[in-house]
């Protein structure tokens, strides 16, 4: 047993934290990604749908954080 005062809260911050970097990071990819492939599929040169993907990633995963963290 830990006798630290807060010794049970340390791993939920961090697993809290953790938490939000993925939504972050996977926004990006996946929206990202579906972006780029629909670029590549288009037959696009310049990246169209790339930057509304990375865009629209960002923003939803800015959403579910604070749908999950802060309004709670």
């Amino acid at each position: 047993m830990n006798d630290r005062p807060g010794a049970d809260q340390e791993p939920q911050s961090r697993a809290d934290g953790m938490t939000v970097v993925s939504y972050l990071l996977g926004g990006l990819a996946v929206w990202g990604g579906a972006g780029w492939l629909a670029d590549w599929a288009l037959g696009f040169e310049t990246p169209v749908f790339l930057p509304i993907g990375l865009i629209l990633g960002l923003a939803g995963a800015i959403y579910l954080i604070v749908t999950q963290y802060v309004r709670s």
